[in-house]
């Protein structure tokens, strides 16, 4: 830690410095060829003519004169632009003395059809609302990716772990040509794509795709990168291979195949590894649990579904896992999309298969804030988890004429899981008396077979903004599972044991149709309404049983019918929409609702009973956003919603595999409401590259459904109900950040910010035979943080944020045990680039947590790095020492607070190992020369 000190101490103190080199002007007049007229507001832009980075910038007054002040001396890259002349690009030069250009001539583009007035390329172009860069005015390394290109284009960051920024906004989709590739997955793009295949690449906010259909803005932008090949390009094949083999059976392969002809792209990937690499990022993986105690999901037409708590699959955007415990992948897929000449019709398909195996150790220790006392309560939890899944997805878009469209979704994905489980569980007061101690086990294996169908028809009239739209879909889900379930509880106090010993058989079938219609038309040349009419029908069926063994034969044939759930379930939801559309250029205003009549049932078929519901919600939106300027936005949002009890909440389903805990009924069961609200403010200067942003929200939920838990501390045991509390639950968070450059010459960058959160939710806590006793607990962290930045081709880059914090947790239960603990994280990652193509790559993530009277301390580093070499002349193959966790002090470490307890979790990481890989890019479309 002490060299990252010492790095950003040198960063500020060198910028610092910097500001004591020589300062000069450059000043001139821009006026028309033909008539000498002056041209008011043309731009002047001066970049450096190394890597076309913008370095100043100006516009002409009323009489063509501009003024460029506070310039070093040396050499620019000069750009002169009005709208429709052609554009004047030359080198200049920067003396002691300063310079004036005098008079500068631009000639309108129509009178230049045989003269070439443009003698450079200009690396940056802003056409309305869309940024394009010309990729061949950036420098970036040989053989570079898209992702290395993107790194140097003014205005697009790309953060530690691969998140893309641009103009200060989180970067949603990476399209190729205009169009996804491979879903929407961008890291398929920005790191298999060479970045000498690239002509352009464009920034813009994409419309939603209601908004291109209806042709009615309602206001929802993704920021959208599009990459567009070059027109040679778009023909051919090229990919990835790479192959490692490590120390402690590590290894990690992985094949990326991509092949392209006009608007035909067919791709394919293979990955066998157990080195973290699980898939291909930003979603693209499948999600398993992994460790942790066995968790019980009430579901309104699911029955009860048993898992194991634990992390996620997803490997975010860099396709790295970020679970607990060491997985085995084999994950592979194909894509192919195409489109005809006229756009016409267009067609997306693509299959996935994965398989990830992983075990695990994870521990969980909680502080538990009771009723007169605090407790400790802890697990640990050995697990083998084996997920396999098959998913197919496919999109085809007809354009019936040029007012009519029509898109047609299907999907399926069939995923079988095994899993097995031991844990050890403990209670015990905090002087250490013991409550009760658990063990149990569970070997699941589970099946699930799911299909879905969409189809949207959409007719635009010939008057603007009207149209009409339908949509029609239908869902499919089946899952089956069997389950061997053991457990035994022995209860300190009555010196007891409770065995449980059972084979569970559940089975979930599911049926779900609906369709919409819904009318825009155009009210006022700003103002345009819309309503709507949706229904959806909603059946299932569950039944979970439990078997004990027989005494006599020894088999599980015995049914527990005290746990038995048999019934049907059956939702009939009709809904009206409306909503009002206020446009201009610079303010979006859209105001609607959505009132819903549903009718739910569950009808038993073990009991002849029946529990049903007639149930209406509200959800009103007012959705505000301002356009300031061309890169100044402000925005607001408010949603609300009625919160519906369900029906396991109001009659929980019977259970036990959480032995130590009883659901009770609660008829008289309330609905309450949430509010969302949030305000953000953008600001983007694209010639200084500085951002600006903060962004505010609250949650509010008014008459909550939350728990009223009753305690047996003698017995370890609790009885929990759900009731509504006349208390607000809140949840506020909010943050800003300030980017800007602080040394262009050097391309370095610095980043402040700040992030604060507090919650405080409401609950009924009480011992058992008592009166319910209201519990608040409250959460809240600030925390600043401080970065730079620096990205150079072939030179050296690096990447530095620090976070210190502080964060609070209270419970009025046990004020005395409250917590006051300060954080510290950090993220640093440096390359730097040697001769001869070698090349050295170190990351480090930090994470400090203090202790508290409870719980320990917390310090985890994570250091990562490799050092590499270029062979082939085209720089082609590539051979990589890989060494993960360095000082090997990475833990799976995690604190949080939920509810009454104070928690902190662990699980099985990927510790220090070595690797030698071997990494070889090949295509049969051969990059230009540089």
């Amino acid at each position: 830690m002490r060299l990252t000190y010492t790095l950003v101490l040198f960063l500020v103190l060198s910028a610092i410095s910097s500001i004591s080199y020589a300062q000069q002007r450059l000043t001139g007049v821009v006026v028309d060829a033909k008539d000498k007229a002056k041209l008011h507001q043309a731009s002047v832009a001066l970049l450096n003519p190394k890597d076309s980075i913008l370095i100043k910038f100006d516009r002409t007054k009323e009489n063509g004169t501009f003024q460029i002040a506070n310039l070093d001396t040396g050499i620019y890259k000069m750009v002169v632009s009005y709208p429709q002349y052609a554009d004047l690009v030359k080198d200049i030069h920067i003396t002691a003395q300063g310079l004036d250009l005098g008079m500068i001539s631009l000639s309108k583009a129509a009178l230049l059809l045989e003269e070439v007035q443009v003698n450079g390329r200009i690396p940056v172009v802003i056409k309305g609302d869309t940024i394009e860069y010309d990729a061949g005015s950036f420098k970036v390394e040989k053989d570079a990716k898209v992702e290395d290109l993107l790194k140097v284009l003014p205005g697009i960051t790309i953060d530690g772990t691969g998140k893309i920024t641009a103009q200060g906004k989180e970067v949603k989709k990476v399209l190729l040509d205009g169009e996804e590739f491979f879903g929407d997955d961008p890291t398929l793009i920005t790191k298999n794509i060479r970045s000498d295949m690239v002509s352009k690449v464009q920034v813009y906010e994409k419309k939603s795709d209601l908004a291109v259909r209806t042709g009615v803005d309602d206001g929802e932008r993704t920021q959208t990168i599009d990459i567009k090949l070059k027109e040679d390009k778009k023909k051919g094949m090229f990919g990835q291979a790479i192959a490692g083999a490590g120390t402690d059976k590590y290894y990690g392969g992985k094949v990326m195949l991509n092949k392209f002809k006009g608007a035909q792209k067919i791709a394919a990937y293979g990955i066998l590894a157990n080195d973290g690499m699980v898939g291909l990022g930003f979603e693209d993986s499948q999600k398993y649990g992994v460790g942790g105690s066995g968790n019980v999901q009430m579901m309104d037409g699911g029955g009860i579904m048993i898992s194991s708590s634990g992390d996620e699959t997803d490997g975010g955007w860099d396709g790295q896992y970020r679970g607990g415990g060491v997985p085995k992948a084999l994950n592979m897929g194909v894509s192919y999309s195409d489109k005809s000449k006229n756009d016409k019709h267009k067609i997306n398909v693509n299959y996935k298969r994965s398989q990830i195996n992983v075990d695990n150790t994870s521990t969980y220790n909680a502080q538990n804030n009771l009723p007169e006392r605090a407790q400790i309560d802890s697990n640990t939890t050995r697990t083998e988890n084996e997920n396999k899944a098959n998913v197919a997805n496919l999109r085809y878009d007809y354009k019936l004429d040029s007012l009519a469209d029509l898109t047609v979704n299907m999907g399926f994905n069939k995923s079988n899981r095994d899993n097995i489980s031991e844990a050890e569980a403990y209670q015990k007061t905090l002087s250490g008396q013991p409550i009760t101690n658990t063990i149990s086990r569970t070997d699941l294996n589970s099946d699930q077979d799911k299909f879905n169908v969409n189809a949207i028809l959409t007719r635009r009239f010939k008057k603007e903004r009207r149209s009409i739209t339908f949509n029609v879909n239908a869902n499919t889900d089946r899952n089956l599972s069997k389950t061997q379930y053991f457990s035994e509880n022995y209860f300190e106090n009555s010196r007891r044991t409770d065995t449980i010993d059972q084979f569970k058989k559940d089975e979930f079938r599911n049926n779900t149709y609906g369709g919409s219609v819904t009318y825009t038309e155009p009210l006022s040349k700003k103002i345009t309404g819309s309503i709507g009419y949706s229904f959806s029908s909603n059946k299932s069926e569950t039944l979970n049983q439990a078997f004990n063994r027989d005494p006599i034969t020894q088999k599980y044939t015995v049914l527990d019918e005290s746990v038995l759930n048999d019934f049907n379930f059956s939702s009939l939801k009709n809904s009206i929409n409306t909503s009002l559309n206020y446009k201009t250029n610079d303010l979006t205003v859209n105001l609607s609702n959505q009132t819903e009549f549903e009718a739910v049932k569950r009808i038993y078929n073990n009991l002849n009973t029946v529990l049903q519901r007639d149930q209406t919600s509200l959800r009103p939106s007012l959705s505000v956003n301002y356009k300031i300027s061309k890169s100044k936005n402000i925005g607001f949002r408010y949603s609300g919603q009625t919160a519906q009890p369900s029906l396991t909440q109001i009659e929980p389903l019977k259970q036990n595999a959480q032995p130590l805990v009883e659901y009770l009924d609660n008829p008289d069961l309330k609905a309450g409401f949430n509010n969302s609200y949030s305000v953000n403010y953008n600001s983007y200067k694209q010639l200084k590259d500085q951002n600006m942003y903060f962004y505010v929200g609250a949650y509010q939920g008014k008459r909550n459904i939350n728990s009223s838990v009753r305690y047996n501390l003698e017995e370890g045991t609790r009885q929990i109900s759900y009731v509504n509390i006349d208390k607000d639950n809140w949840s506020v968070y909010g943050g800003g950040s300030y980017s800007f450059p602080i040394q262009k010459k050097w391309g370095l960058k610095m980043n402040l910010g700040m992030d604060l959160n507090y919650n405080s939710q409401y609950s009924y806590l009480s011992l058992l035979n008592q009166e319910p006793q209201l519990n608040r607990n409250k959460t809240w962290s600030v925390g600043p943080n401080i970065g730079f930045n620096r990205y150079k081709a072939n030179k050296m880059d690096f990447y530095v944020t620090l976070s210190p914090g502080v964060e609070k947790m209270d419970s009025y239960l046990q004020p005395e045990l409250n917590q006051t603990t300060f954080k510290f994280n950090s993220y640093s990652q440096v390359t730097y680039y040697l001769p001869k193509d070698f090349k050295i790559s170190l990351s480090m993530q930090q994470n400090y947590q203090a202790a508290t009277k409870t719980l320990q301390s917390i310090n985890m580093m994570n250091m990562n790095g490799y050092i590499s070499k270029k062979f082939l002349k085209d720089k082609s193959l590539e051979a990589q020492l890989f060494v993960n966790d360095i000082l090997n002090k990475n833990i799976g470490v995690r604190r949080y607070q939920d509810g009454t307890a104070f928690i902190q979790t662990s699980n099985n990481v990927l510790r220090r190992y070595g690797m030698l890989k071997v990494i070889y890019n090949f295509t049969t479309m051969k990059g230009d020369a540089k």
